[in-house]
């Protein structure tokens, strides 16, 4: 039943855009494409790329969230993990691919208010203090397609973040 739903659905969308001066054709090809997306290209799949062997990324060993971001624990740190909306101290060093280091830095942020590039943001519920975490980060949570200095338009990312400590 719910396949002759979305066959009605289509069909109706198909009429109402030739009734508005839009070609069936072109009708169709809006909703084909919006049903099905054109892949993102290759080099920013996380999966499918090469990393510097010094950056030590392996990223079938590594956990996946939903959005897309990889990591794994380097060291697990010791005593409350950090939540959303706590304020914490953390290094991170950040670098392209190739192993060209793109960021350095200890900062105070507070969690989940988009002070850091998301996928950063997105790492640190669950760390305890004295812990660190690999990332590798796809540029829809980085810098995406307009890059900054530095960093190349569309480029993945792999970043360590050191929990220094929860500021509760």
């Amino acid at each position: 039943m719910s396949r002759s739903v979305g066959v009605l659905l289509l069909a109706g969308v198909l009429l109402a855009g030739c009734k508005i001066g839009a070609s069936a054709r072109s009708v169709a090809e809006s909703v084909r494409t919006s049903l099905n997306p054109p892949p993102p290209p290759p080099d920013t799949v996380p999966e499918m790329l090469d990393y510097a062997a010094d950056l030590g990324v392996n990223v079938s060993e590594m956990a996946k969230l939903p959005e897309g971001l990889l990591w794994t624990d380097l060291s697990p740190g010791e005593g409350q993990p950090a939540v959303p909306g706590d304020s914490v101290e953390i290094e991170i060093d950040g670098w392209l691919r190739d192993g060209t280091r793109v960021d350095s830095s200890v900062v105070t942020v507070r969690i989940g208010t988009g002070a850091v590039i998301d996928g950063i943001d997105l790492a640190l519920p669950g760390m305890k203090p004295g812990g660190r975490r690999q990332l590798v980060i796809p540029p829809g949570l980085g810098y995406g397609s307009q890059g900054r200095e530095g960093i190349p338009p569309d480029a993945v990312l792999v970043y360590v973040v050191a929990l220094r400590s929860v500021l509760r």
